[in-house]
């Protein structure tokens, strides 16, 4: 098995530290804008789209939790090679921190705040009084099982005392970290084999851990991920069906597409990573996939949900401000019907557009008349 140098792995993390820093960014960006949206007084296209700006904005906090959790489990910031604290930081309290605030918080509270929001997209903007606080509400509590079945997951080996290092099996079911590579810390490997050259020195023995993806873990976020895939699906298939227009029904079914795909990619990444351990270049391989597609699953989703609202209600704002200027004034008022000068920031836009178009389609044509 190719064993990779502690050189290529900082490199690794080094490069992990820098997607997810982008993808912080980005989202604090979404969040700024949303929440800028949500509070404005003086902005009548937001006030006419604001029922879901601060959802908007929450599931970019999430994003941003979401993204930075990630930096939880890399030897770079918290094991024997670390850059901030001299031989490391209690990695294995670090590795259940990360097991459970990133798969049992922040993943199933992002990906049900967007479903949830798709869905009152759907049923309209008239279905409740507080679609903010409702949508906030039910994904916080449909978030609570697979929280309290990722902290279970987390702590398995502190709540049950079993033999995780005698039994393989016992280790990759359960363990959130894998601590039988004493060689990467500066120790004597098995059999009494001298330590690595370029390892670094663990403060303590008990410091010589290194996360891993601990398969009960991976079991209950694919058990999540089966039943919120179908609950999304159905959402999403009915916003499809409802579409007219061409380019907005292909939008729908490229969401549909990547958001599978992005789950389905990290969870078998996930899975995989047991046939191999750290410093493993098929465990390294998989690590750098399953983080690339988390970041474009986050993105996919913020994009559709998030920064192209954000867009359309920027560009609204620009064409308002120049019919203004030209003292053209609105063409319609915008409590009135829908107006094609606002560009639709909600799913539920699309129920409208095919309304729209099927009586375009039962009217006299002009030319006939």
């Amino acid at each position: 098995m190719v064993q990779l140098a502690q050189v290529i792995v900082n490199g690794i993390d080094w490069g992990i530290i820098g997607v997810a820093s982008m993808l912080v960014l980005v989202s604090a960006v979404g969040a700024f804008l949303s929440f800028r949206y949500s509070s404005s007084k003086r902005r009548p296209v937001a006030r006419e789209f604001n029922y879901l700006w601060r959802a908007r904005a929450f599931t970019e906090v999430l994003a941003v939790g979401y993204a930075a959790s990630h930096l939880l489990r890399l030897q770079l910031l918290w094991g024997p090679a670390s850059i901030i604290v001299d031989g490391g930081l209690q990695p294995t309290t670090l590795c259940r921190v990360y097991i459970a605030a990133t798969y049992g918080i922040f993943e199933p509270g992002f990906l049900l705040l967007a479903l949830f929001a798709c869905l009152y997209s759907v049923q309209g903007r008239d279905s409740a009084k507080n679609p903010n606080f409702n949508i906030v509400l039910f994904a916080a509590g449909f978030s609570l099982p697979s929280l309290a079945a990722q902290l279970v997951a987390a702590l398995f080996t502190r709540i049950f005392e079993l033999d995780y290092d005698g039994s393989h099996m016992l280790g990759i079911l359960f363990s959130a970290y894998n601590d039988q590579l004493p060689q990467h810390c500066g120790l004597p490997g098995p059999g009494g084999a001298p330590p690595l050259p370029d390892s670094p020195v663990a403060a303590a023995p008990s410091d010589c851990a290194f996360c891993v993806f601990p398969l009960l873990s991976t079991f209950i976020s694919a058990a999540f991920c089966g039943v919120y895939l179908l609950g999304f699906l159905a959402v999403t298939q009915r916003i499809f069906s409802s579409v007219i227009n061409k380019a907005l029904a292909r939008r729908v079914r490229v969401l549909q597409v990547l958001t599978v795909t992005w789950i389905v990619v990290s969870l078998a990444c996930r899975g995989c990573t047991v046939l191999f351990v750290p410093f493993g270049l098929g465990f390294e391989i998989l690590r750098v996939a399953h983080m690339l597609a988390v970041v474009a699953l986050v993105m996919t989703l913020e994009w559709f949900l998030v920064l192209k609202p954000v867009w359309d209600t920027h560009e609204a704002e620009r064409t308002l401000k120049r019919l203004e200027k030209n003292g053209t004034g609105l063409p319609m008022p915008l409590l009135g019907l829908p107006n094609p000068l606002y560009p639709p920031t909600e799913m539920h836009s699309l129920q409208v557009e095919s309304t729209e178009s099927a009586a375009r389609k039962s009217a006299p044509d002009a030319d006939c008349a």
